[in-house]
């Protein structure tokens, strides 16, 4: 499964950013994560975009005679526009998308599926910057949302288009990814608690704090894990306690777990139990 960019076959719960830079290899992927899926009784999405790799979907599957149309009138397979899926009314609206995707996935099992499949373009977010902005978020409570429903999902980056910033920052969020080019990950733990890991310095302080407050009401339990951080500085520190006490009122006292002695001793020097009382740091 995903030929070529060492990832193996995705299961319920996966959240998968796939990031390619060769079309025949990512329609191949696609093809592969398609009949997957129809093969374990999930309904299968796949949101395409023009000139994309997803662009030619139904072609590739009928190839290799996949009934398309048989499979779309008994609602197991839909093929749609990824700006129609995303973009209606005009503007992206991540509580409208992520509530329609909950919606699907119920839907999807009382109707006799396994489960959600689904495979989104992300190329139609570029030259929109308050989507592009409103994304990383979106794509965290995507994460979580996935680990309480029925849910396999890709979302899909063409490198060849998208600017090296933000396809960091669209990796960091993911459960699985198809590369390890991000140094930092902040991703979705099976029981609800969300992992932060990597190098975790000023350069990335700025966006873990947009990130941890965007997505505090989509969060099932106010605990951080940071034992996959390798190194934090003060900057990233502050953001995380500012980010904490900020999102007590919602979520309650927000515990820290699993601070590493560098973390430690940065928030003892900076007097910060005292500045963020709702923050519990352990070991």
């Amino acid at each position: 499964m995903f030929a070529g960019c060492g990832v193996p076959d995705l299961s319920i719960h996966d959240h998968l950013c796939f990031v390619y830079g060769d079309h025949t290899e990512a329609q191949q992927a696609l093809l592969e994560y398609v009949v997957a899926g129809l093969a374990r009784h999930e309904r299968v999405c796949v949101f395409a975009t023009a000139g994309a790799a997803s662009a030619t979907i139904d072609i590739e599957l009928r190839r290799v005679g996949v009934p398309v149309d048989a499979l779309a009138g008994a609602g197991a397979l839909i093929l749609g526009s990824a700006e129609e899926a995303y973009l209606s009314g005009g503007s992206f609206d991540a509580d409208r998308c992520l509530t329609r995707y909950a919606e699907a996935a119920r839907a999807a099992v009382a109707e006799g599926f396994t489960g959600l499949r689904a495979y989104a373009e992300s190329q139609f977010l570029l030259g929109r910057p308050d989507s592009l902005a409103a994304w990383p978020a979106y794509e965290l409570r995507a994460d979580l949302l996935a680990t309480q429903l029925p849910i396999t999902a890709v979302c899909a980056y063409d490198s060849r288009r998208w600017p090296a910033d933000d396809l960091m920052m669209a990796e960091t969020v993911h459960t699985r990814r198809s590369r390890s080019h991000s140094a930092v990950r902040l991703h979705a733990g099976r029981d609800g608690v969300l992992r932060l890991s990597g190098e975790i310095d000023f350069c990335v302080a700025r966006q873990l704090h947009r990130l941890l407050v965007s997505t505090a009401a989509a969060r099932t339990r106010p605990v951080l894990d940071v034992s996959g951080v390798s190194f934090i500085d003060v900057s990233a520190a502050r953001s995380l306690g500012t980010a904490c006490e900020e999102v007590a009122g919602r979520l309650g006292p927000t515990t820290i777990r699993g601070a590493t002695p560098l973390l430690r001793q940065i928030w003892d020097l900076t007097s910060w139990s005292d500045s963020f009382p709702n923050v519990i740091i352990e070991a």
